[in-house]
């Protein structure tokens, strides 16, 4: 009678333990950031910092000087470049960029145009003042329309609020090439 109560207990314990592994979220879904949604045209408020996309625009090629001389990128998908306004809210800070695409699928700015002209990588935004960014994505075509950009303060801010800021409903058509300027 005691090993059949023994076995008991360790059957609904092991029970107890599956339902709550299988309905407790996991580290990565609970450690997130709390998402702020942007109306279509709107500014989006996080904590430490306030975003507007001002314009979307893609391209095949995207063309810059850096140091006096000229630099050509082009890729076999699309250069999608995000124009910010951004200010730090009480004081300086960083932000970085996602694009969160129609499928679901999340895009980090793209490694080869890190050090473009006003890029949102190598910027800092201060307090009450609105500066001016572009974030450059790489991407497929079909990742634009229905996608949004994510934006959230550079480092480990789990806890913090990400800027989610809606495409605009009607897309510009692609460029053959861009110029991106100071």
């Amino acid at each position: 009678m005691n090993h059949l109560v023994n076995l008991v207990v360790v059957v609904l314990g092991g029970g107890f333990l599956g339902m709550m592994m299988n309905t407790l979220p996991g580290y990565d879904s609970s450690l997130q950031p709390f998402s702020v949604h942007a109306g279509e045209n709107d500014v989006g408020q996080g904590r430490l910092f306030t975003a507007e996309l001002t314009g979307l625009r893609s391209s095949g090629t995207i063309s810059y000087a850096q140091f006096g001389k000229e630099v050509v990128r082009d890729t076999s998908a699309t250069f999608l470049v995000a124009e910010l306004a951004i200010s730090a809210r009480e004081m300086s800070q960083e932000v970085e960029a996602i694009w969160l695409g129609a499928t679901g699928r999340q895009y980090s700015q793209s490694a080869r145009l890190e050090n473009i002209p006003r890029g949102l990588s190598s910027a800092r935004f201060e307090p009450g003042l609105k500066d001016r960014a572009f974030a450059v994505f790489e991407l497929p075509d079909d990742e634009i329309a229905g996608g949004q950009l994510v934006l959230m303060a550079r480092g480990s801010m789990l806890m913090d609020s990400a800027v989610h800021l809606p495409a605009p409903k009607v897309l510009p058509g692609r460029q053959a090439s861009l110029r991106l300027e100071p």
